[in-house]
């Protein structure tokens, strides 16, 4: 008898317009100690199925009509809420959510949360637990542990947050693991590291892993054996190997399709106009760290970047969580009040503007958000929330601006009547439609995209990739591009600046980057990208070593304490830019003699 199984298993959802059944899986088996992969696009079932698993699906409207799910033994759709408090969640199946935000209570401190989920669990002392909290923090890693225990789950980035996901879920000490998306907020580097500790961690432990994911490149790479699932429906399942190399259902054809197509970046029609020049931007924030009673400590999250846009490009700016992407783009809009530096747009420096002038500049540098389930006001309807910048910026009677929301919606997909619907009625893919239409609003010339499609499936991901493109094209516009999805990035980005710990390690066009990269980071972030072709763990390379904290980063190169291809001189000077040709720079000192040294 396998230690896990699913049979004959029967969701419904009960709404206004009747019964709709969401779940219908005749079985799925997995053997103690071995990964189970359910691929499927958004909408398929994958977490309505990781729920029921739990029994953590809301009924109603969720309705289990009938089945089993056998852990060990035991039908866990028969034990009430007392067993499966007391027995099962937590010690025996523990769940990494894909979403975070939604998952982590924003009144607590990680340590709060963190130490409560350990002394329930292990019944220790709120010191000890605390030690624990700090070791599990660094088996993730998280770098500076201590001082991310005393944060809040608003002041990490996603990527940071999602990590401590991972490490809640591990300091339960479960058996059966449930990774809902577990890598979806992580960058290349990261989500490699993070596949490699959970495969050591199943195999110390004998943990058995349901790993749900919208990505078959990831899966080929973790999973033992893989179940498509569409419709709520199994509709294949066999060995990853056999089943990548020989689908035979057309919707599996198309999973592999995605996660196999090589992207190329494309030509943008640029001309030698700088629309927007950054020079030498630093953004430090003053700190204290309670855990180590440190007070006055400097966090430097932008540290002396420098480049410039060509007006109707697009900018790619990559690296892994926390080294400074977002901040740059809050500290070009004046989010942030910047350390040091100049920014021009146009040729006016936005830091000497008046307040006035900044608030008109902003109308022509939108934005679009990481994740459209929390930068859309849930209690706003879609017309409310697409007008709110023709409101701040321009004076028009509420016709006029109600047709101006329906041409904005009709450009990116979408019917007249989502206009007086509320966010939560639309898909993900949906949500970051409506998010773009509301920054074409105001009519910008620059737009940011800071991780466009890092929240949607696939299929969605194309989708909203080719509305980009269309968009920029029909509107000339500039756009920079925030992403830990290379993929992303190759097809989009002209330029690519790659960022580590608050500095721009190399800068150059798409393809020269993608083709060749310089810098040993940037070859790092390519080779950790999962490639379907190749099945199987050892496959994947990552990055070792925990990234540093930029309250007190490394002297000389900030690379060097992850550098294979470190030399002595790399602990103790920090490199100058190196122009490898007229547009491609690397910060390192390997190349410190390949090409002419600027100091921006």
């Amino acid at each position: 008898m396998a230690f896990f199984e699913i049979k004959n298993l029967k969701v419904n959802h009960n709404a206004f317009d009747g019964k709709k059944r969401v779940l219908d899986i005749d079985n799925i088996s997995i053997e103690k100690g071995t990964t189970y992969g359910i691929v499927g696009e958004s909408g398929q079932g994958k977490t309505v199925l990781a729920l029921t698993i739990l029994k953590l699906l809301q009924c109603p409207p969720g309705e289990i009509e009938s089945g089993e799910i056998v852990l060990d033994g035991v039908n866990l759709l028969e034990k009430g809420f007392n067993y499966l408090q007391k027995e099962v969640r937590g010690k025996k199946i523990a769940m990494i959510f894909q979403d975070p935000m939604s998952t982590l209570n924003p009144v607590f401190t990680v340590k709060e949360q963190m130490v409560e989920v350990i002394r329930k669990n292990r019944k220790i002392s709120e010191k000890e637990a605390i030690k624990e909290a700090v070791k599990t923090l660094e088996t993730v890693k998280l770098a500076d542990p201590g001082n991310v225990l005393t944060k809040y789950p608003h002041e990490l980035s996603g990527g940071q947050r999602q990590r401590i996901i991972i490490a809640l879920a591990l300091s339960c000490g479960a058996e059966l693991m449930i990774a809902d998306e577990p890598t979806r907020n992580l960058d290349a580097t990261i989500q490699a590291s993070m596949l490699k500790l959970l495969k050591e961690l199943q195999k110390e432990y004998k943990m058995t892993v349901l790993f749900i994911a919208n990505n078959l490149s990831l899966v080929s790479a973790f999973c033992d054996r893989v179940g498509i699932l569409y419709g709520g429906k199994i509709i294949e399942q066999g060995v990853t190997e056999e089943l990548v190399k020989n689908p035979q259902q057309e919707y599996s054809k198309l999973l592999i399709e995605a996660a196999n197509i090589k992207k190329e970046a494309k030509k943008d029609n640029i001309n030698d106009d700088i629309i927007l020049k950054v020079q030498n931007l630093k953004k430090y924030f003053k700190i204290n760290d309670p855990l180590k009673k440190q007070k006055g400590l400097t966090l430097k999250a932008v540290d002396g970047v420098s480049f410039d846009i060509k007006k109707g490009e697009v900018l790619g700016i990559v690296g892994e969580s926390g080294c400074g992407k977002s901040t740059l783009v809050n500290t070009i809009l004046k989010l942030f009040e910047p350390t040091e530096g100049s920014v021009y747009f146009e040729g006016k420096n936005i830091y000497e503007q008046s307040k006035e002038n900044v608030r008109k500049i902003r109308k022509d540098i939108q934005i679009v958000f990481q994740d459209p389930y929390w930068s859309l006001n849930p209690r706003l309807l879609v017309k409310d929330i697409i007008s709110e910048p023709i409101d701040v910026h321009e004076k028009i009677k509420n016709n006029e601006k109600l047709e101006r929301v329906n041409e904005l919606l009709k450009m990116v997909g979408l019917e007249k009547d989502a206009a007086f619907k509320y966010p939560h009625e639309f898909s993900g893919g949906e949500r970051q439609r409506i998010a773009i239409a509301r920054s074409l609003a105001s009519q910008p010339k620059i737009i940011v995209l800071d991780e466009p499609t890092s929240s949607i499936d696939v299929f969605s991901q194309a989708q909203i990739l080719e509305l980009l493109q269309h968009l920029k094209t029909k509107f000339d516009l500039t756009n920079i591009l925030i992403s830990h999805d290379l993929g992303v990035v190759n097809q989009m980005a002209s330029r690519i600046a790659v960022m580590y710990l608050g500095k721009v390690v190399e800068f150059g066009p798409a393809n020269e980057v993608f083709k060749s990269p310089k810098h040993p980071y940037t070859k790092a972030l390519f080779n950790s990208i999962p490639d379907i072709k190749k099945i199987g763990i050892e496959h994947l390379t990552t990055l070792e070593g925990n990234i540093p904290s930029p309250i007190n980063p490394p002297s000389g190169c900030r690379f060097h304490t992850r550098c294979t291809s470190c030399i002595e001189d790399c602990k103790n000077i920090e490199p100058n830019v190196t122009y490898l040709s007229d547009n491609h720079y690397v910060s390192c000192l390997l190349y410190s003699n390949l090409g002419i040294e600027h100091n921006l």
